[in-house]
């Protein structure tokens, strides 16, 4: 927030917290846009796709748990997308990985987590993402988001893979980005399987659906 708040963006908040940690830094909702930052109290993602429907909206800077952009798929898909924990996608991830990273999947919620991290080091928040590495020092052997892509276009199945662009340490998505996967989500038939996922250069989330 506190880099928004240094640019002349107008931005909302959007928390189930009326309390929450920026609360006293944010103005009550009235006309949006008009004072910034506005604190609107409601979930996130289906505050953003009103905002999306009722506004012109620049960025989305998600800051929920799990998988924004999953979520925002399957408030889209309206019923129609069942999270399915793909160890086909998984174990293809992985031998692409292989000697550059690793990937695992969350059992719960069929999330899947890669990195080509596998140190005990944490990533620097001002990471450039290009260039040698901060941590090894050496060049990246792959970059997550090709690797992604092409696992999503061997398997043959519908997907996309959206790389965030820097909003000061953080990650955010354009509107067209996100305007993309709703029209790749309201496109899908039934029976059909669709993976998003949200990539840098070196991490990545993602989810694999069916659609029902």
């Amino acid at each position: 927030m506190n880099h928004l708040a240094s640019t002349n963006a107008s931005f909302v908040v959007l928390d189930t917290d009326p309390r929450c940690r920026v609360a006293g830094r944010c103005q009550a909702p009235g006309a949006l846009w008009d004072v910034s930052p506005t604190l609107v109290v409601g979930d996130a993602i289906e505050g953003a796709m009103r905002f999306m429907e009722e506004h012109e909206v620049d960025l989305i800077v998600p800051a929920v748990p799990g998988h924004a952009m999953g979520r925002l798929g399957m408030a889209w898909g309206r019923g129609r997308l069942s999270p399915r924990g793909s160890t086909a996608v998984l174990d293809r991830l992985n031998t692409e990985l292989a000697g550059k990273g690793r990937a695992t999947l969350d059992q719960g919620s069929g999330t899947i987590i890669a990195t080509l991290n596998t140190s005990a080091l944490p990533c620097p928040l001002d990471c450039p993402q290009e260039g040698m590495c901060p941590i090894t020092g050496r060049p990246r052997g792959v970059d997550m988001d090709t690797v992604l892509e092409d696992v999503i276009a061997r398997l043959g199945i519908d997907g996309m893979v959206i790389r965030p662009v820097r909003v000061g340490h953080f990650g955010a998505v354009t509107a067209e980005q996100a305007r993309a996967l709703r029209g790749l989500v309201e496109g899908l038939r039934a029976g059909e399987v669709m993976a998003v996922a949200t990539s840098c250069s070196c991490h990545a989330i993602m989810n694999v659906f069916k659609v029902v």
